[in-house]
């Protein structure tokens, strides 16, 4: 048998053009399969951005599905022309398996959507570094739907054990929260608010305090940013004082966080006590709900002091928010019953996580004999998605008689009772920091 050499072989003009054509043949081959699977990603994961995104981003995920999907059918044509019908079944299979990974990609990325910012938000833009400066935490909702924000409650709930979510529902979440905000026209006023309530309160403390800088829980700025920035201000003593769910699981990592910024700039930080413990607040409480019995037979009278809730898991790692919220509302319901109305009438309900809910303590009321039934948010300092849109609701789950009437009353806000204890929280903190 004859030997004939590769090199001879293909150097031959013949077989230079079979390699050449082979080559392009290999090319026109393997490009639709990979130009199928990333439109099939792209299209998985511009869905979720679909899911997730604000309205004014929404274009953006449209733009990027309908881009995938025109790839996926030009790519998938383009298969079905040049191969047999078991190819186009293995194209069927590329697809379904490039939306899914491109989805559950996007969706596991969710809970690391949160950014880094620094900015400091400030009451008074006077800056005496002589006087204490002030340091407000609140957990209050960012106004308008952030993917941020979400992801960071989100992030809490699940790295604390409170919730067990598998990645492939995120998106489901951000949705739901995205129709909340859109169900309560865009727009929560709670950090405004807040940041009324900390204007009066600097007003009420002028010639007192400097600079009066608010935190949030979820967002920017961070009470470490605002710690960091007043000691680069020049300051060397703040009070800090949580307008909100003091001592809470949701305050405690902004509070160590916080100690850590303040012993890193040398600021000597102090703790005001909990707004919870005024009693002006709690007067301010009975007189709205006495105001709204409308000369009503205090017998006949019932109340339901609506707390926000907490997932049980935090209720072992609480600093002492659940001991302010039980102060308050038995400070109250004492003051309640001072002015006529029955103890067994006043009762404690959850907005969630905990029992008994608002439904089941307003059924409770009603079927006790109470024909006027009061609902009372005592501890919400502000405006939450669950008091504005869950609390009629769970009222109206309760489907009581029309011999009973219920009055539901707002949130704190920016009550005047709010920025006095606000105010005296601070003052007394003050005195701790006399020479």
């Amino acid at each position: 048998m004859g030997y004939f050499s590769c090199k001879t072989i293909c150097d031959s003009p013949t077989c230079a053009a079979i390699v050449e054509r082979s080559s392009a043949v290999r090319g026109t081959f393997v490009a639709p399969w990979l130009g199928l699977l990333a439109g099939s990603i792209a299209f998985g994961a511009c869905l979720v951005g679909a899911l997730v995104a604000p309205r004014r981003s929404l274009f953006i995920a449209v733009a990027g599905m309908s881009g995938g999907v025109v790839l996926v059918i030009r790519m998938f044509s383009a298969i079905a022309r040049s191969t047999n019908a078991e190819a186009i079944g293995l194209a069927i299979f590329f697809v379904a398996a490039g939306v899914a990974g491109g989805y559950w990609s996007a969706a596991a990325a969710l809970p690391h959507a949160i950014p880094r910012q620094r900015h400091l938000e400030s009451a008074t833009s006077a800056i005496h570094p002589d006087r204490p400066a002030v340091a407000i935490l609140s957990c209050a909702e960012a106004p308008r739907y952030r993917i941020a924000s979400t992801a960071r409650v989100i992030e809490r709930l699940v790295t604390s054990g409170a919730l067990r979510l598998p990645a492939s529902t995120l998106p489901f979440v951000f949705l739901s929260e995205k129709t909340r905000y859109h169900a309560l026209g865009g727009y929560n006023p709670a950090r405004a608010t807040t940041s009324a309530v900390a204007e009066e309160a600097t007003r009420e403390l002028d010639g007192l305090i400097s600079n009066v800088a608010i935190a949030w829980c979820d967002g920017s700025p961070s009470l470490a940013e605002v710690i960091d920035e007043l000691g680069q201000m020049g300051h060397r003593d703040a009070v800090l004082v949580t307008v909100g769910p003091d001592d809470s699981f949701r305050s405690l990592e902004p509070l160590h966080e916080a100690q850590r910024a303040a012993d890193s700039v040398g600021i000597r930080l102090v703790r005001a006590p909990s707004i919870w413990r005024s009693d002006v607040l709690a007067s301010r409480l009975v007189d709205r709900i006495i105001e709204l019995t409308n000369s009503a037979t205090l017998d006949d009278v019932g109340v339901v002091l609506v707390g926000e809730g907490e997932p049980p898991a935090w209720s072992e790692a609480e600093g002492g928010w659940l001991e302010h919220e039980n102060y308050f509302n038995q400070r109250v319901r004492l003051m309640l019953v001072e002015r006529g109305i029955r103890e067994s009438n006043i009762r404690i309900g959850w907005l969630e996580w905990e029992t008994p809910d608002v439904t089941e303590t307003t059924r409770h009321l009603a079927a006790l004999g109470c024909r006027r039934i009061i609902i009372a948010p005592a501890t919400l300092p502000h405006i939450t998605l669950a008091s504005a849109l869950d609390l009629k609701h769970a009222v109206d789950s309760a489907r009581l008689g029309d011999d009973v009437r219920v009055v539901t009353m707002t949130p704190w806000g920016d009550d005047r009772a709010m920025v006095r204890a606000t105010a005296d929280a601070i003052r007394a903190s003050l005195q701790l920091l006399e020479p």
